[in-house]
C-alpha cells in the first residue's frame, strides 16, 4: 500500500529571496523544485546564471561537494528533517532554508484500516517522513504496534531513518 501525503500550502504566498546571493540552490525533492518553479513564474524572475542548481536523490549526496563559504538556498516543506541543514551549516557552508509548502495525512477509508488490520498488505510505500507520521497516527498504540510488522519500503534514507524511530520491524529503500 502507498501511503500519500497532500500538500496543504499555496507556495504561491512564498516571498523569494534576492536570488543573485545564492551560490547553490538546492532541491531534494520535486514538489520543491516545482513550486519553486511556480515561485520564479509569479515574480517574473529567473535563477542567476551564477548560480548552481543542484538536484539530489539521497540528502547525503550534498555532503561530497564542496561547501565551506557557499551560500546555499534550500526550497523545501516546512516539515522537512533539519539534519541535513546542520550538516551543511557543519562544512561551513551558509543555509537559507525556504519553506515553500506543508503538507497533511491523506486519511484512510475505514475499509483500508480494516485492510491493513487483518494483514492484507504484505508492505507499506512511503515517500516522506511526514508520511510516516501521518499514516500512523491514524492508528491506536495497540493498533500500530501491529502495523509495524508490516515492511517499510523507503523512497530515501531520510525516509528510511523515520520508519526506523517509529519502530518498523523491517525497512529498506527504494528509489523509484
Amino acid at each position: 500500500m502507498r501511503f500519500e501525503v497532500r500538500i496543504t500550502t499555496s507556495p504561491l504566498s512564498v516571498r523569494l529571496p534576492k536570488l543573485e546571493r545564492y551560490d547553490l540552490i538546492v532541491f531534494t525533492s520535486k514538489n520543491a523544485q516545482k513550486f519553486f518553479t511556480l515561485a520564479l513564474h509569479k515574480y517574473k524572475t529567473k535563477i542567476p546564471k551564477h548560480a548552481r542548481v543542484v538536484r539530489v536523490g539521497p540528502r547525503a549526496e550534498l555532503l561530497k561537494l564542496e561547501l565551506k563559504n557557499k551560500k546555499i538556498l534550500f526550497p523545501r516543506s516546512d516539515l522537512a528533517p533539519f539534519a541535513i541543514i546542520r550538516q551543511l551549516r557543519a562544512r561551513g557552508a551558509q543555509v537559507r532554508v525556504l519553506p515553500l509548502y506543508t503538507t497533511d495525512a491523506v486519511l484512510l477509508t475505514k475499509k483500508q484500516k480494516e485492510s491493513l488490520l487483518e494483514g492484507a498488505y504484505r508492505e507499506l510505500y512511503f515517500k516522506s517522513p511526514s508520511g510516516v507520521t501521518g499514516f500512523l497516527q491514524q492508528f491506536n498504540r495497540i493498533q500500530q504496534k501491529q502495523l509495524l510488522s508490516i515492511p517499510a519500503l523507503c523512497i530515501g534514507t531520510t525516509t528510511a531513518s523515520a520508519a526506523k524511530a517509529a519502530g518498523f520491524k523491517k525497512v529498506s529503500i527504494r528509489y523509484y
